[in-house]
């Protein structure tokens, strides 16, 4: 119960951390209420990151002040730039109808749909500090260790985690910054909460906001995809159950909300130049020109949310300026004649794209082999029954009903278009890393549909929306009120569909989250880590533990704050971590190798049958024998060796 507690408060203050600076921020640039509720995290994240990066500049330890401080600037620049003129117009969102509740009972149908995805994933853990056993959730575990022990969350030194040597390396922090911000509990609560709540919040709430800017008739459209949103099989949530590529997740979570704000602004911005245009058409002696106080206006805006989803992962920004410029291009097109000047839009959206695609900056992925490679026909299955690679469940089909009438009634409508366009265009990625394809388009996102999965089923959702009002006339013919009996047998059989979901969600969680399950590797076994709890006390600050990566030792590094030699799994080697491996286990026999682990401060040594997974690199600790020292502990498949190398250990 303390440790639930502990959980709720932790994802209270993170929600607080990004909601209260992000919104303010947003209301100073004039942004109305809704648009600043769906930017919110996005700013947030800017102001995290950018702040992070000056902070452990200036030698200023990462907390909430100097966040306070950053969110103080953000919010004084945005309220100079609105005194300048420089203010967002015309971005209300219907304001005065509800959100959620336009549907009978909306809001309460929301909160069952969220509980559907969230609790068999909580069951699945059993406890609010439970780690997840996947490579990526060791990385940021110990990305959090690191800030909390160094105070620097710069995007520019947290990457140093991945080597044995602290070195500074890029690795883009925003949300580990925005985590951080937690003090004092344990890192396993601080992240499941941060991840619970950024997973799930911004993710819903952003697409409920994105359902209204496109569909603004509509009025029930903000709920249905609200609904949708937290009970689709491809969610924020289930891909950090099933994968764990945290801020990647995250990042795509915020997307929706920036999309919404894309949509609104841009909408405006053609909706005063057709005034004009028209005005300049009955007066040709008047002028017309582009209202480049609102432009700039929208552009600040949504360069510093793009700014906050590339610093969750730059990934995330490529895939929202490719739908920005499918959205600016198929909406503009008929204007280019009259206004080439919009033509700029497209263009200037896919610049940074080719810039990061076409240079070195894309090293670090564009190499990357992806994951599982499936066949063509299964690809195009996955895409086209809703099936998608992160859980794969028949509600994801009951989804996929709605959305292809949808797709096929938005590519007749001109001005909804757009929205099949960008369907069809993150489609065509997704098959691209499902094949792992010759054309290397999916580059940018690891060449796997993982995480595509993401942005297709938000560009889904918003294409159910006109899939339930052609069902809808299915159902009722025009001026006939519906049966109740339909009414209750439809809802029946949502809630049915939705149910079972249920026990696939838990299946898939446990997969990962639970201490055991048959053929799932494991980092961490319960027993041993009961054995390095009860012994922290007294090696902490003792020794660096040496140990394969794929141990549950690493884990150590940020569940007890012990000193882990290789804290994270696929660390950049060096030579010496060569010879120490290679010295291990000859230091019991040899003075040289016993001396080159004492100088590189190696105290511990710690061996397990039960790896996560089996690399040969690490293969020379399982033969370092018990007369290199004392065991520190021993359990049925593993032990903890202290290295003594005084004369005749």
């Amino acid at each position: 119960m303390t440790t639930l507690l502990l959980l709720l408060g932790c994802a209270a203050l993170v929600l607080v951390a990004v909601y209260v600076p992000g919104y303010a921020v947003a209301r100073l640039a004039g942004a109305h209420r809704l648009l600043s509720l769906a930017i919110a995290p996005a700013i947030a994240s800017a102001i995290a990151g950018i702040t992070a990066i000056l902070a452990g500049a200036a030698g200023l330890n990462w907390s909430l002040l100097p966040y306070a401080l950053g969110s103080l600037g953000a919010a004084g620049a945005a309220w100079g730039l609105r005194r300048a003129g420089l203010e967002l117009h015309g971005t209300a969102l219907q304001e005065r109808v509800p959100l959620l509740s336009v549907i009978p009972f909306g809001r309460w149908w929301t909160l069952g749909a969220a509980a559907i995805a969230v609790v068999p994933v909580a069951v699945a853990a059993g406890s609010a500090d439970r780690v997840l056993e996947r490579w990526d959730a060791l990385y940021h575990l110990s990305a959090l260790q690191r800030i909390r022990e160094t105070g620097n969350a710069s995007s520019l030194v947290i990457g140093s985690v991945s080597n044995s040597t602290a070195d500074p390396t890029m690795y883009p922090g925003g949300f580990h910054a925005l985590a951080s911000l937690i003090p004092a509990a344990p890192i396993p609560v601080v992240l499941n909460a941060s991840v619970l709540v950024l997973a799930l919040v911004p993710w819903v709430l952003g697409t409920a906001v994105l359902a209204r800017a496109v569909w603004p008739r509509v009025r029930w459209a903000s709920a249905a995809a609200a609904i949708l949103a937290a009970l689709a099989p491809a969610s924020p949530l289930d891909l950090w159950a099933h994968l764990s590529p945290t801020p990647n997740l995250v990042g795509f979570s915020m997307m929706p909300g920036v999309l919404a704000a894309a949509v609104v602004l841009w909408r405006d911005v053609l909706r005063v130049v057709t005034v004009r245009m028209r005005r300049r058409a009955a007066h040709p002696e008047l002028s017309a020109p582009l209202p480049l106080r609102r432009l700039l206006a929208s552009l600040v805006m949504l360069a510093t949310c793009g700014i906050g989803l590339a610093l969750m992962h730059p990934n995330v920004a490529v895939m929202t300026l490719i739908i920005l410029a499918v959205l600016t291009g198929a909406t503009g097109m008929p204007m280019w004649r009259r206004r080439p000047a919009l033509a700029l839009a497209p263009v200037l959206a896919l610049v940074p794209v080719a810039v990061l695609a076409w240079t070195p900056l894309a090293a670090m992925v564009v190499g990357y082999g992806g994951g599982l490679v499936i066949s063509w026909w299964a690809a195009l299955g996955e895409i086209g029954l809703g099936l998608l690679t992160v859980w794969p469940m028949t509600i994801g089909v009951a989804i996929a009903i709605l959305w292809w009438p949808g797709l096929i009634r938005t590519a007749a409508s001109a001005p909804h278009r757009w929205l099949a366009l960008a369907w069809l265009v993150v489609a065509i990625l997704y098959f691209d890393a499902a094949v792992d394809s010759s054309w290397n388009l999916s580059a940018l996102f690891y060449r796997g549909q993982d995480r595509i999965a993401l942005p297709v089923t938000t560009l889904s959702i918003l294409l159910a929306v006109p899939g339930l009002q052609v069902l809808s006339r299915l159902v009722a013919r025009p001026g006939v009120p519906v049966r109740r009996t339909v009414v209750l047998a439809l809802t029946a059989l949502a809630v049915a569909i939705a149910g079972t979901s249920i026990p696939i969600r838990y299946d898939d969680a446990s997969k990962n989250l639970a201490w055991e399950y048959p053929g799932r590797g494991r980092f961490l076994q319960q027993d041993e880590v009961e054995a390095f709890a009860r012994v922290a006390p007294e090696i902490r600050g003792t020794g660096t533990i040496l140990a394969s990566p794929f141990t549950g030792a690493s884990h150590m590094y940020a569940l007890e704050g012990l000193d882990v030699y290789f804290p994270v799994a696929g660390m950049s080697g060096r030579p010496l971590d060569r010879e120490l491996l290679r010295a291990a286990p000859l230091a019991a026999t040899d003075p040289a190798s016993c001396t080159l682990l004492e100088d590189a401060g190696i105290g511990y040594i710690y061996q397990d049958r039960r790896l996560y997974a089996y690399s040969p690199t690490y293969d020379t600790l399982n033969t370092v024998q018990e007369d290199i020292g004392t065991v520190v502990f021993e359990t049925d498949h593993s032990r903890l060796l202290k290295v003594d190398c005084s004369p005749g250990a």
